[in-house]
């Protein structure tokens, strides 16, 4: 073993940069050295404030003691972790210096790569920013708040400086902070010719010779000089950077000329300075308002050379202390830092007598003596140095410790053993250290003599954690000057075993460190002495030393220099025994100051650890070395604190011990429960040890956090961080309104969790419990996740993950909020409901495979509607089957004929199959519908489109295939359009949650040559927002094809996509497809009417409410312009277009649009009522291109208006222009005929469409009610209806006629607008009202049922054709689904399949009808029940284009509307559908929801009740939701009602999650799945039940029940938690067989069913552990030996008991009750003062103890006394008694005063003592009058 004062190196391992091993491994072979490498600390990478948390991306990144290594070899940098590499990085050009940098307000570090143009910044995740330098660059350096850049000198060359390794500008690199970082260069550098030429003739007077960085994104910043009082520009070339600070604004620079070192300080301007330039303020960018400068605040010539290194340690007062190594005088020179705080600004500075220096060849800052000590960001570094003669020496700051050796022959004959056989009999004699590099934390390098190099570590800290917090205790409350004569005591020990290796065991540590602070009580002479040389030495030296002089100065500065060994020098280990024989008084002075601060230090880790239930061992072991102390310090009152705590560990103490003075012990137990009883204000502050009031301390943290939460339950004041109780308490920002709420925000802010709640003693957690179960019901909505996770509110957490904008969150990872949840809470992790093909739930009730088809396999496009969502929906309700069978077109349909088919059945088979293919062709319109939005593709695959069979199958011939004969039909009519459905259809599937489409993934699936299937799936891929990837040059090629389909499904897509942008090149894409707007210089170009109209809807939703004049303009111009082409026919649908495009255009606008609307809405029913044009607004409202256009014209015939034509789009553009606007003057020029001369002159169909223009308009006048729809009909019309059916002759035939046809458009028209007024609200009076009126016109088509349609006119058919009939019908029919859109409404389902179900002679044949049915059974199940419509005004004009009540008449008619608009249905969907997921098991379960709406027009505010999974209002009118119920934990998402769209999926401001809303179950309730009517969730009937098991077991084995249900069965059935049944297995059998274990499993039981009951399953800990303390006090009690050493569970319990009181006072309340029954906490009351009032020999043993303080003895019998003095130490810690001192001193007081004693009396002058034990003492008072 070594000497004193000498320790030994640990060797880790032979040193190698492991860069070399890797480039091995790649098979990389370089000759040349030319490499460098830069070690760092794990905790470099990481987050500034998260430094005890991994890194996202690398686990392996934090591992303890691991060194990181940045190897730099030409243009690429290895990043390895150990033996693994981490990344890679490979540059440009060759690699000049490689730093880490934190820049600005950015936690992350980030690595800085200069190069010879260019600077280079990567980021720990991946990112990279290049910065081209514009001036060469030197070297850059690494400071606090950004990247230092040395510009080299003018007119030098980068080639020309030396930037090897060896270079002492950039290799000297500071250590500090766990990380060093070395200057390289490569040896064969070159300089771009470019660099200099960027330099210009005032380059002088714009950049300075260093700048900084301060972000990536920024330019350099200009530095300057501070040069008296003022600022100059820094143009300071010659003064060369050797080494920077990270943690402190610190440069030192060395002058080459000068041949001096400067220290500067980098500081922002203030105000009184002022640039000694004027035009310096010019320098600086606009909005750069700080100056960076700087001040020099040392300047020495210590060497004609530079300082080899420079780094930056601390003093043994945390002082930083600058080091500069110079190798040319072999010495340390040490430079103390002072700092002032001088309005709240940090002033640097350096006095002359603040240096010294210490003899070295290397030196290296190392972590050693105080490794979890901070100051601030500066941890405290020791001193490491190499003196000449080649002894390593440790130093904390001038005090040197101790002396490092090599290790033992042991070691060294393993570091022998790996070099060369003939370099071993020359190195064993002449292994000598030579140089010390790349510290980190406790690691350094050690190269020797040989070349080689060895990683050595130092003991770093303690592995005992007692020993660590003792030491830490120490450091933190001592004064420097103390602490620092401890850390020479203790590193100077003899015994300090564990300092040697760092290997040692904890226990030796512990008795290492106990060993030193017994010999300052017992032996403090030889302690002193064996710090001492044995010699003594008779040099001028010593002589000094013995001057009276300094004998003097010695005696009045002990304590900063008590220890001999405080020089500098080795020489001041030696003293002589003369001097230290005349200041022994001084000494003892010292070291009793010294035990006194130890004792308080100590102390109050003492304290501290009394209030974890892990540290009792630690506890048993500081007791005893405490006891040493006070004992020796005569502290009695410290010595019976720890008596009543520990009665049989300590020894015994007389009065004779007693001082005149002695303190009074802290207690935090004391503390705690007179705050729970008198409230904060009124607790002792003496109670709390001092070090936990001082800010800043690390090792008591355990006791302030407890205190402070303390504190703010029983109403302390705040001010800022600190408390009226004397702590600190970081409490997180949120809303509070109780204290309770507070105390939530104080533990999250301290990050304080339930696990570290479990460590607490039970009664101790009681108040902290109460809190967080009040707040848990209904906490604020603001607060940080983390508190809602220690609420046990996980739902909640993850609802405010979701919404940032709710909350202020504080910077809590994914592990953070773990770390403060119990340790077997489940993880936190979004919940993805699953709705892909695998989710399909393979149930038979859910597959569509019908027996009868030869192909039921095939895929139908609907598969993935079956998942874990629907299956809760719709659960054993197959709706959802029925209407995959409906829609599915990828099979054949069934034909019924006969088993033996003639000719003329064939004949009938292909015109059945013909009828039907007629309605398989519409199917694509409702799959698309009912699919939307439900699925996510894989972008490596190919999106499938189900096929579309026509064919048909013969049931009664065996499945027979049947195909549509060409000869007979034109097939081709049923393919083209049909398959550009099928196409939308399939890809309106893909969900929006997928987010940002690839434009990668839409080429792939673009075929060789253009088809109508991808021009489907452009189509809906630009519904749904995704086209917007696509190129200029991607949508021009796709034009190019000249293909019709795909020309209109990529402009109305793209239009979609882009929709309301007005996006330029678009615009541009769309107005070529318009020949009516080419110029006249364009060439001609013939294109279909049809593209032509696809053009102008795609203009109007591109434009869409932006109100542009010129558009309008154009639009209003096409409206009365015919097509070009010569199909007649299609007129109607272009100007139905242009109507449509204008009323987008102008969407709701039309009072606030433009200055000339009045004139444009004059044109607009110019076209509606066919008046003359005039000439001049002709040319107003023309452009320049009709004038010169060849191939249209207007559609007049002379001056007169084709109304026919122009009338509907006219009609429409008005409805949507003037949209929810409530104009009466538009209304009023859009008249329903009032006579029946004016219903002669009006097309009936326009009717219908006046009348839904003047509802759109006067949208707020809308009801659903009866009495609205016929307020529609005129008078007259109403009239002329009442009397048909009536057998008496109407001689005006033909009147009645035009009164019926204006009576079923105005009855059409009203249902319509009552569809859109409702459109996704279900609203039930809409929805009876629009069957009530399908039904009606059903009826009158063919009776076929009996409504209650009374009222109503019979016989229209007699009046109006059947096909006008059926569209009315469809229409009315499409107008309920658009209502009760998502809802899967049961009757409006039945209603729809009989519709689509009615023969052919019925009119089911007729396309526009099915077509009409498709879509209404895909809206009343839009996206499988998860979608609905929204009333928004661009929502109300995509349904209106939707539902224009034209339907065609086959497949291929697109003459008056185009048949793909009827798809833009999707621009009004909304996914406001929620479902709620249990955040506990992530699966979908049933809740019940209160949802509230504001008041409207129509309705008060009102709240009503949902089930989940459910759509929701809309967010104009939603208010709130809230989960109720008994079975959930309640929450309230409180929303502010917009007029905006509901949230896109996937938005972060999203409060439900994107549709999911998390919901916590309560524990002794099943979900509404597993029990459906609660019979289960009658838990306390259960447990009644189970409580038969408690009873002894007297029946056979034959007459037991084999089916019982367990206890831990039943629990399970109930909860998940694992700590529940585990409990209920264990301790909840049925196996106990005495009496006691029957009573303890009744307890348990009863336990389990008020944890269980009231969800308070933590509780169970905190009734078993108090139950375990009355339990072994009863134990104790009646048997003969007490098992327990400490009475710590006692004091718990009086706490608990405290609570109790506060809780019935009324101090603490909870709507809920107290958390623990108030009559169990009684009862344990109870059974402690009997315990304690039957103690034999109490009176006796407490009447001694009142007396002397004496405790009983042994007697020979140590079983016995060992229970007195437990018993004794109940009383006392019980009941409060005072301290034996404090008891003499109020009797001496009796005797002297001589005062009558009473009870009443002794109650105040010791207030907290028990009345019990006042009689006691009243009766110990009254016998000195007795005596007297």
């Amino acid at each position: 073993m070594p000497s004193g004062g000498v320790r030994e190196l640990t060797v880790l391992t032979e040193f190698k940069p492991f860069g070399l091993t890797v480039e091995a491994l790649d098979g990389s072979n370089y000759s040349d050295h030319d490499f460098n490498y830069i070690l760092f600390d794990s905790q470099l990478p990481q987050h500034r404030d998260d430094a005890d948390h991994e890194i996202d991306d690398a686990s392996a990144l934090c591992i303890e003691g691991s060194d990181h290594e940045l190897f730099i070899r030409r243009n690429r940098i290895i990043w390895s972790t150990g033996p693994r590499v981490y990344k890679r990085f490979t540059l440009p050009s060759k690699v000049i210096k490689v730093c880490w940098c934190r820049m600005g307000d950015m936690s992350e570090a980030l690595i800085c790569v200069l190069q010879l143009d260019r600077l280079t910044i990567y980021g720990i995740a991946g990112e990279m920013v290049s910065i081209p330098l514009p001036h060469p660059v030197t070297s850059i350096w690494p400071l606090p708040f950004g990247l230092l850049l040395q510009r080299a000198p003018e007119g030098s060359l980068l080639t020309n400086i030396s930037l090897s390794s060896s270079n002492p500008y950039l290799s000297a690199r500071d250590v500090f902070r766990q990380k060093r970082d070395i200057g390289y260069s490569p040896q064969h550098s070159y300089t771009p010719p470019h660099i200099y030429d960027m330099s210009t003739r005032n380059e002088r007077t714009s950049v300075s010779s260093h700048l900084i960085l301060k972000d990536p994104l920024e330019d350099p910043q200009v530095t300057y000089i501070e040069e008296r009082g003022k600022l100059n520009l820094m143009w300071e070339f010659d003064e060369r950077t050797i080494w920077t600070s990270d943690c402190m604004p610190l440069m030192a620079s060395y002058n080459k000329g000068k041949m001096q070192h400067s220290l500067w300080v980098v500081e922002v301007n203030n105000s009184s300075l002022h640039g000694a330039n004027p035009k310096s303020s010019d320098m600086i960018a606009p909005g750069m308002l700080a100056k960076h400068f700087f001040r020099r605040i040392w300047q020495g010539k210590v060497s004609q050379t530079a300082a080899s290194k420079v780094f930056l340690a601390t003093d043994d007062d945390v002082t930083p202390i600058i080091c500069f190594l110079v190798q040319e005088q072999k010495k340390l020179l040490s430079l103390r830092l002072q700092n002032l705080e001088i309005n709240n600004e940090t002033v640097y500075d350096i006095k002359p007598e603040m240096s010294w220096t210490i003899p070295a060849i290397a030196a290296a800052a190392v972590t050693v003596t105080r490794p979890k000590k901070k100051v601030g960001q500066l941890p405290l570094r020791d001193i490491i140095a190499l003196t000449p003669e080649n002894t390593l020496l440790l130093y904390a700051g001038k005090l040197c410790l101790c002396k490092y050796v090599m290790p033992s022959p042991l070691d060294k004959e393993k570091l022998l053993s790996t070099m060369e056989p003939s370099e071993t009999n020359n190195i064993k004699h002449a292994l000598e250290v030579v140089d010390l590099a790349d510290a980190v934390e406790g690691r350094v390098n050690l190269v020797l003599n040989n070349g080689k190099s060895y990683r050595c570590t130092f003991r770093r800290s303690p592995s005992s954690s007692l020993t660590n917090d003792c030491i830490t205790a120490m450091a933190e409350g001592m004064s420097s000057s103390l602490y620092s004569h401890f850390l020479g005591l203790l590193w100077s020990d003899n015994n300090s075993t564990y300092l040697d290796k760092a290997d040692s065991a904890a226990d030796s540590e512990w008795e290492s460190f106990r060993n030193v602070i017994t010999k300052l009580c017992g032996n403090r002479s030889n302690a002193t002495s064996g710090i001492l040389s044995d010699t003594v030495s008779h040099s001028s030296w010593e002589f000094l030393i013995q001057s009276k002089y300094n004998q003097r100065y010695f005696e009045s500065n002990y304590v900063a220099g008590a220890f001999p060994g405080s020089s500098s020098d080795l020489q001041g280990l030696h003293s002589s025994a003369a001097v230290l024989a005349e200041t022994q008084n001084t000494k003892e002075t010292c070291f009793r100051k010294l035990l006194i601060d130890t004792l308080d230090s100590l102390h109050a880790v003492y304290e501290t650890l009394k209030l974890d239930n892990l540290r009792r061992r630690d506890l048993g072991l500081l007791v005893v070395l405490l006891c040493d102390i006070a004992y020796f310090l005569h502290e009695v009152s410290y010595l019976d604190h720890y008596k009543r705590d520990f009665p049989r560990l300590l020894k015994d103490f007389g009065m004779s011990q007693y001082l005149s003075t002695p303190r009074s012990p802290p207690s935090l137990f004391r503390w705690l429960e007179n705050c729970l009883q008198h409230g904060c204000g009124s607790a002792n502050i003496c109670d709390l040890p001092l070090l936990i009031c001082k800010d800043g301390t690390s090792i008591v943290n355990w006791g302030r956090k407890i205190v402070s939460f303390y504190s703010l339950l029983c109403g302390a004041d705040q001010s800022g961080a600190m408390l009226s109780s004397g702590v600190t308490c970081n409490i997180a920002p949120g809303l509070y309104h109780t204290r309770e709420e507070l105390v939530v925000l104080g533990m999250v802010g301290e990050k304080f969790g339930l696990q570290h709640l479990d460590l607490l003693p039970a009664g101790v957690s009681l108040p902290l419990r109460h809190a967080i179960d009040k707040c848990r019901e209904c906490p604020p909505t603001n607060w940080p996740a983390a508190a809602y996770v220690l609420l046990g509110r996980e739902d909640l957490a993850l609802l405010h993950l979701s919404d940032p904008t709710k909350y202020v969150e504080l910077d809590f990872t994914k592990s953070s909020l773990i770390s403060v949840s119990t340790p077997y809470m489940l993880p936190l992790h979004p919940v993805t409901i699953p709705s892909s093909v695998s989710d399909t739930l393979e149930t038979d009730s859910t597959k569509l495979e019908d027996v009868d088809s030869l192909e039921g396999s095939a895929s139908d496009g609907m598969e993935h509607i079956f998942n874990s969502s629907t299956q809760l929906r719709y659960g054993r309700d197959l709706r959802l089957n029925e209407v995959r069978r409906l829609l599915c077109s990828a099979r054949p349909v069934s034909i019924q004929t006969p088993a033996n088919p003639t000719a003329s059945d064939q004949d009938f088979q292909q015109t059945q199959l013909w009828h039907l293919a007629q309605r398989t062709t519409a199917l694509p319109f409702g799959r698309g519908a009912f699919t939307l939005g439900t699925i996510c593709t894989l972008l490596t695959e190919a999106l499938a489109v189900p096929k579309l069979v026509l064919a048909g199958r013969l049931p009664a011939q065996q499945n027979a295939m049947v195909n549509l004969d060409p000869n007979i039909r034109n097939i081709q009519e049923l393919k083209s359009w049909p398959e550009f459905h099928n196409a939308v259809a399939a890809g309106l599937r893909l969900s929006p949650l997928q987010g940002k489409m690839s434009r990668t993934w839409i080429l792939y699936n673009k075929p060789d040559e253009p088809n109508v299937t991808h021009a489907g799936l452009l189509l809906a891929l630009g519904l749904h927002g995704h086209l917007r990837v696509l190129t200029i040059t991607d949508i021009f090629q796709y034009y190019s094809l000249e293909h019709e389909s795909t020309t209109v499904g990529l402009m109305i897509g793209l239009a979609a996509s882009y929709r309301g942008t007005m996006q330029p090149s678009i615009s541009k894409s769309l107005y070529v497809h318009l020949p009516a707007r080419h110029p006249s210089s364009f060439p001609e170009l013939e294109l279909p009417t049809l593209i032509q109209s696809a053009a102008l809807i795609s203009v109007g939703l591109l434009y869409e409410g932006s109100a542009h004049p010129q558009t309008m303009q154009i639009l209003l111009s096409e409206i009365g312009r015919r097509s070009g082409g010569d199909n007649v026919l299609e007129r109607e649908g272009y100007a139905v277009s242009a109507g449509f495009s204008l009323g987008l255009v102008a969407l709701g606008r039309g009072q606030d649009a433009i200055g000339y609307i009045d004139t444009l809405v004059d044109r607009l029913f110019q076209y509606i009522v066919g008046k003359e044009l005039h000439s001049d607004r002709l040319h107003l409202f023309s452009s320049s291109a009709d004038e010169h256009n060849r191939s249209t014209g207007q559609i007049i015939d002379g001056n007169l208006v084709n109304i026919d034509v122009t009338a509907p789009g006219a009609i429409i553009a008005l409805a949507l222009m003037y949209l929810k606007t409530e104009s009466e003057l538009i209304v009023s020029r859009l008249p329903i005929p009032q006579t029946q001369f004016e219903l002669q002159y009006v097309r009936p169909d326009f009717v219908l469409l006046h009348v839904i223009a003047r509802n759109l308009i006067m949208w707020s006048r809308i009801r659903p009610s009866e009495d609205w729809i016929q307020s529609q009909v005129p008078e007259v019309v109403k009239n002329g209806v009442k009397g048909l059916g009536n057998e008496m002759e109407d001689i005006y035939e033909v009147d009645v006629e035009a009164l019926v046809q204006a009576y079923v458009n105005v009855l059409v028209g009203a249902c319509i607008s009552l569809g859109l007024r409702f459109a996704g609200t279900r609203d039930a009076n809409a929805q009876e009202l629009l069957y009530k009126y399908a039904v009606y016109f059903l009826n009158e088509i063919k009776p076929v049922c009996v409504s209650n349609c009374n009222g109503l006119p019979k016989g229209l058919s007699v009046y109006v054709d059947r096909g006008t009939l059926e569209t009315c019908l469809h229409l009315i029919v499409l107008s309920l689904c658009v209502v009760m859109a998502g809802s899967g409404h049961l009757q409006t389902f039945r209603f729809l399949k009989f519709l689509r179900n009615r023969s052919s002679a019925d009119g089911h044949a007729y396309f526009g009808t099915q077509m009409a049915v498709s879509l209404a059974i895909g809206f009343l199940f839009l996206g499988g029940g998860t979608w609905t419509f929204s009333t928004s005004n661009s929502s109300i004009a995509a349904l209106l284009i939707t539902l224009y009540p034209r339907l065609p008449t086959g497949p291929n008619d697109n003459r008056c509307h185009l048949q793909a608009f009827r798809h833009l249905y999707v621009l009004a969907t909304e996914a406001r559908w929620i479902q709620t997921v249990d955040v506990d098991t992530g699966l979908p379960v049933y809740v019940p929801v209160e949802v509230t709406i504001k008041e409207t027009d129509l309705y008060n505010e009102t709240s009503f009740c949902e089930v989940t999974p459910c759509s929701l209002p809309e967010r104009a009118i939603l208010k709130a939701v809230r989960v109720c119920g008994p079975r959930y934990w309640p929450q309230v998402i409180e929303l502010c009602p917009e007029e905006q769209a509901w949230w896109n999926s996937g938005d972060k401001n999203h409060p439900f999650n994107s549709g999911v809303l998390y919901v916590k179950r309560k524990v002794g309730a099943c979900s509404y799945v597993d029990d459906p009517i609660g019979s289960q969730s009658l838990l306390s009937r259960a447990m009644h039940k189970m409580s038969a098991t408690t009873q002894p077991k007297s029946c056979s084995p034959s007459t037991e029940c084999t089916g019982e249900v367990t206890v831990d069965q039943l629990v399970s059935t109930f909860s998940s938690d694992p700590s529940l049944i585990a409990f209920a297995q264990l301790f909840c059998d049925s196996s106990s067989t005495t009496r006691s274990e029957l009573d303890f499993q009744e307890f348990c039981l009863q336990v389990l069913f008020e944890c269980v009951s009231k969800d308070r399953p933590a509780m169970l800990q905190v009734y078993l552990s108090l139950y375990a303390t009355i339990g072994y006090m009863v134990d104790s009690f009646v048997s003969d030996t007490c098992t327990s050493s400490d009475t710590l569970s006692l004091s718990s319990l009086k706490i608990a008991v405290a609570y109790n009181e506060a809780v019935s006072n009324g101090r603490l309340t909870n709507l809920r009750g107290g958390i623990v029954q108030s009559a169990f906490l009684g009862s344990l009351k109870k059974r402690i003062e009997d315990i304690l009032n039957s103690c034999p020999d109490m009176n006796s043993q407490l009447c001694a103890y009142i007396t002397s303080g004496e405790w009983p003895t042994n007697n020979n019998n140590n079983n016995n006394a060992n229970k007195s003095r437990t018993f004794l130490s109940w009383y006392l810690q019980w009941y409060s008694v005072a301290s034996p001192l404090d008891i003499k001193t109020v009797a001496n007081k009796i005797q002297r005063d001589k005062i009558c004693p009473s009870v009443a009396l002794l109650r105040l002058v010791f207030p907290s003592t028990h009345i019990s034990a006042i009689g006691a003492l009243n009766r110990y008072y009254s016998s000195f009058r007795v005596e007297d």
